[in-house]
């Protein structure tokens, strides 16, 4: 290998050097080409260098716009407090397009309306045995001031009358205004209407309501926290009552599966059958509404009385040949004249025969039970050697029951 190298002129090759080879040219597939135009155009990456992509590539120019939009600036501006009565001025920041002059946060401003009376009318309605007018002008003055605020309201007054004592003669005065102007104006004209209907002279303040109320909330605040536990046991117990005062009446109220069974109960007790009703009504599918009357639809006024007419059957659909051959052979007609009576008793006999036809099958289902159980015992008693007595007539009867089935699959 040497010699040919040599006569070559490459010179020796040094056993550590590895051949340089040639960079292997890539290209990237462009956004938003798939990667099927992408193989067509680059295969096994042989593609043309400086090919043209098919989709074109938004220029920066597109992507970056310039957003053109107005300035909004800021300007010191003087405003006038509308709810102020003097000419105060005042100044603030406002954004240079609000053309509005008056101050945004005037419209918070409520201010309590209070009633106003004259020198005649305080004399012809409103004078008080335990009351000046110069009282009254005060309180009305401090409640016109402080906006009916009463702590703050007892606070400036002077004397020694209590809070209800100060509610109990502004309310007064205002119903007893109220009521004098009302008997002075027309009564058909609107301020007569006006009077009429405010809320004063609509409704009174009572004063020992109100310290009652008081001393109700005092003695609740004055509570220990045993009588706050015994108070909270109490409402418990309550609460269970309500939950079986409530059952009681579901149980009572006609409707539902409670009161079918509780009807039925009575039926089978007024016919010496009560013993044991329980364990035979529980478990029966078509309970529910068995017993009700027809409901009527409460926007119809006027309605046949065929509507009345019952179509309970029993709930599973294996019984229903049974159930139409009982009808026959108790001779219940498939039409029946609709008069009241007819109805009732056709709705109640098909109530009884479906109940009947599901006792019958759940009868059957038991009994076939049982004799399971009397073979299985029975087998298990011979297994030992110790039969015991009245199984092997069971266990005849079911082997019977089962070989009569047997032949009946056969003939099918």
């Amino acid at each position: 290998m040497s010699d040919f190298r040599d006569i070559l002129g490459l010179g020796k090759h040094e056993p550590g050097m590895a051949p340089a080879r040639k960079p292997k040219l890539s290209i990237q597939k462009p956004e938003g080409m798939s990667r099927e135009v992408f193989a067509l155009l680059n295969q096994d990456g042989k593609g043309i260098p400086g090919s043209a992509p098919l989709v074109p590539a938004p220029s920066p120019k597109d992507t970056f716009k310039e957003k053109i939009g107005r300035v909004i600036g800021w300007d010191w501006k003087h405003f006038s407090h509308s709810a102020r009565s003097d000419s105060l001025e005042l100044s603030h920041w406002q954004k240079n397009n609000d053309r509005s002059t008056s101050y945004s946060f005037a419209r918070f401003n409520k201010v309590v309306k209070v009633l106003s009376y004259t020198e005649a009318e305080y004399g012809q309605w409103l004078q008080h045995p335990t009351w000046t007018k110069a009282e009254t002008d005060t309180l009305f003055e401090l409640c016109r001031r402080f906006d009916l605020r009463w702590p703050v309201i007892h606070d400036r007054m002077p004397g020694s009358r209590t809070v209800e004592a100060l509610k109990d003669r502004f309310y007064a005065v205002c119903r007893m205004l109220l009521q004098g102007r009302l008997g002075a104006s027309d009564g058909g004209s609107t301020s007569a209407n006006e009077l009429a209907e405010h809320p004063l002279a609509r409704f009174s303040f009572e004063e020992r309501h109100e310290m009652e109320r008081k001393a109700e909330f005092e003695r609740l605040y004055a509570r220990s926290a045993d009588e706050v536990a015994e108070e909270g046991r109490r409402l418990e117990q309550a609460k269970l009552l309500e939950t079986k005062l409530r059952a009681q009446k579901k149980q009572l109220k006609p409707g539902g599966k409670a009161a079918t069974i509780h009807a039925l109960k009575a039926t089978l007790a007024a016919s010496g059958l009560g013993s044991g009703s329980d364990l035979a009504l529980a478990g029966l599918p078509s309970l529910a509404g068995l017993m009700e009357p027809p409901k009527r639809p409460r926007s119809v006024g006027a309605w046949l009385r065929s509507a009345d007419v019952s179509t309970k059957r029993p709930a599973s659909e294996k019984q229903l040949s049974h159930f139409e051959q009982r009808l026959k052979d108790l001779g219940m007609p498939a039409h029946v004249l609709p008069t009241e009576a007819n109805v009732r008793l056709y709705n109640t006999c098909r109530a009884h025969v479906v109940l009947l036809i599901e006792l019958e099958s759940k009868l059957k289902r038991l009994e076939y039970e049982r004799n399971v159980l009397q073979v299985k015992k029975a087998g298990g008693s011979a297994a030992t050697g110790a039969p015991s007595p009245g199984v092997g007539h069971a266990a005849k009867r079911a082997r019977a029951e089962q070989g009569e089935r047997a032949v009946k699959r056969s003939h099918h």
